[in-house]
């Protein structure tokens, strides 16, 4: 191709009368196109009227089993459920995406608060097939093994949300598995704890699928409470007695859970002392119309 590529890339248009001898190959460039498009915006809002048939879960599960990785070995486990009342209680703990920074406030990542949610955690395989230059086999704590889990869980995550942008459903990615006041929700309630503690297993990504509520925009959500006092959801208590996590010791930052819908428009402090413009929507559009920089060069 002799055109220089413009950011973001463009293709070529396609000449079926000058191609003839190749457009079997390009079937349907346009609607794969649309589909990409459609992954990269995050549903903040869902219909719970409606739910997820079991023919395309289990369709969305076969693809995260059956993803590439590297030398096929299996280096994540899924947790997934359908269940609102399940996903209703685990979206609690999801706090993670950043309101302001300055005085810090974040929002839970409604993303995760869908029809469907699935959930990757890194682990190490128990194969080990990766040698080093001297031919002797890479330890799975070695950090290129956690490499391999984390490509793998994003090679399996992408070819989830094609399929299911495919099938009309909406999708969004969600990072924050956090807990609060030292209580590990997540390596208890998915009952990995254990690992954790021992190293062999890290909560990666989940991804929220399902219905978008009609006529609304997708970064609109429905949760009415805002975290107030830090600008993610790691670390944070709302305990005064609470300095460090009890398992990690790491240190813990104060914070105060506040409902936009009793407050929203008032100016409330956080546990610094620093006053907050509490808002009166939950709107999460930030990100949402970045005009990204990623350079496309060919190798000579």
């Amino acid at each position: 191709m002799n055109k220089k590529p413009t950011t973001p890339f463009e293709l070529p248009r396609f000449s079926a009368e000058k191609n003839t001898q190749v457009k079997h190959l390009f079937y349907n460039w346009d609607q794969e196109q649309e589909v990409i498009r459609e992954m990269q915006k995050c549903q903040r809002n869902w219909d719970y009227s409606k739910e997820v048939p079991p023919e395309i879960i289990d369709y969305l599960l076969w693809h995260c089993t059956n993803s590439p990785s590297k030398q096929f070995e299996a280096y994540y486990d899924v947790y997934w459920t359908a269940d609102r009342k399940v996903i209703k209680e685990i979206s609690k703990y999801t706090w993670g995406h950043t309101h302001f920074r300055t005085p810090p406030a974040t929002w839970r990542n409604t993303q995760a608060n869908a029809n469907l949610y699935i959930l990757f955690v890194a682990k190490e395989p128990e194969t080990q097939l990766n040698c080093k230059s001297d031919g002797t086999l890479k330890s799975n704590k070695s950090p290129a093994r956690w490499e391999n889990a984390y490509v793998s869980i994003g090679i399996a995550m992408g070819l989830v949300m094609r399929a299911a942008r495919s099938m009309g459903l909406a999708t969004g990615c969600n990072k924050s598995h956090n807990d609060l006041d030292g209580n590990d929700f997540w390596e208890k309630k998915l009952g990995i704890l254990e690992e954790v503690k021992a190293g062999t297993k890290q909560i990666a990504y989940g991804i929220g699928i399902g219905f978008p509520q009609e006529g609304r925009p997708r970064w609109e959500a429905d949760d009415p409470e805002i975290m107030i006092g830090a600008g993610n959801g790691s670390r944070n208590t709302t305990r005064d007695d609470l300095p460090t996590h009890p398992r990690t010791g790491k240190e813990l930052r104060k914070v105060k859970i506040v409902n936009i819908n009793i407050h929203g428009g008032q100016k409330v402090a956080d546990p610094y002392g620093d006053l907050h413009e509490i808002p009166k929507k939950h709107e999460s559009k930030i990100n949402s119309f970045r005009n990204r920089i990623i350079n496309v060069t060919e190798i000579k």
